[in-house]
């Protein structure tokens, strides 16, 4: 139930950022965002995806189901699903398998080199909301984007061994996927919202074994957001690559606010 209410409140606080996005202040970082975004946006999909044509293409030589004799061995009545739909389901996993590690590296990517403009907008979206004062100190700014950073590579790491064993146990048993897919499209969800809370954790002097107990704790919310993050950015004609970033920042913003608010940040 916890996850749930978590879950919901995700969406209406990132539906309520999505306004805050456009006062004084705040809406030039749409531009900086879009333009940075586009660039590894390109570049992590097209590599990607000729990568996983190429990797198939590799396998199914090395496989060479077409070697098998028609008749007289035991793999001589399969041979026709070997070489007509298991090639080519074989093709479509790697090019889905790739699709997500494309994904995972574009956003990671961006999230780490705009960490400094993230963290400016998210102590920015606060100032406005809650009237807070940060001085700008460069020593501290230089701190922030450091832990930004190491929290990227974390989660990223973390996502991409999960991605490696989903990858694993569906090259075994196709028709795994259907639960593979899923299930690692949640946790990458959740791993993309957990970067985007930590702006805010980084700010309050949060620990990360402050920052990882908090998150599980509130595992809805940081799904929530990370959904908001990923589904916005769909939206075709790059308008999702213009919003999606920002707009799950600022949802996760609002949303360790109003908890900060009901609780101690410091009992985590």
């Amino acid at each position: 139930m916890i996850f749930f209410s978590g879950f919901i409140s995700a969406l209406q606080n990132c539906f309520k950022g999505l306004g805050l996005l456009f006062k004084p202040r705040i809406w030039p970082y749409l531009i900086y965002t879009v333009i940075w975004w586009l660039f590894i946006w390109l570049f992590s999909v097209v590599f990607f995806y000729k990568l996983a044509e190429i990797v198939s293409e590799r396998l199914q030589l090395y496989l060479n189901f077409e070697s098998i004799p028609n008749e007289g061995v035991f793999l001589s009545t399969a041979k026709p699903f070997l070489t007509g739909y298991f090639s080519l389901l074989l093709t479509w996993i790697f090019k889905l398998m790739f699709w997500f590690i494309s994904g995972t590296f574009s956003k990671y990517l961006t999230i780490m080199t705009m960490s400094p403009l993230f963290s400016l907008l998210s102590q920015t979206i606060e100032s406005q909301t809650q009237g807070t004062v940060y001085p700008f100190q460069l020593i501290q700014f230089l701190k922030d984007i450091l832990r930004g950073v190491q929290i990227s590579i974390r989660n990223m790491l973390l996502e991409y061994i999960c991605l490696g064993l989903g990858f694993l146990m569906t090259l075994i048993f196709p028709p795994l996927a259907f639960v593979t897919v899923p299930f690692l499209f949640i946790l990458s969800c959740y791993f993309i919202g957990f970067t985007m809370l930590d702006y805010n954790f980084e700010r309050h002097q949060m620990t990360i074994r402050q920052s990882i107990k908090f998150t599980r704790q509130n595992s809805g919310l940081a799904c929530g957001i990370g959904l908001v993050y990923l589904v916005i950015c769909w939206i075709p004609f790059f308008i999702g690559q213009f919003f999606g970033p920002l707009v799950a920042l600022a949802g996760a913003t609002i949303s360790f606010l109003n908890i900060k608010t009901k609780s101690t940040i410091s009992s985590y």
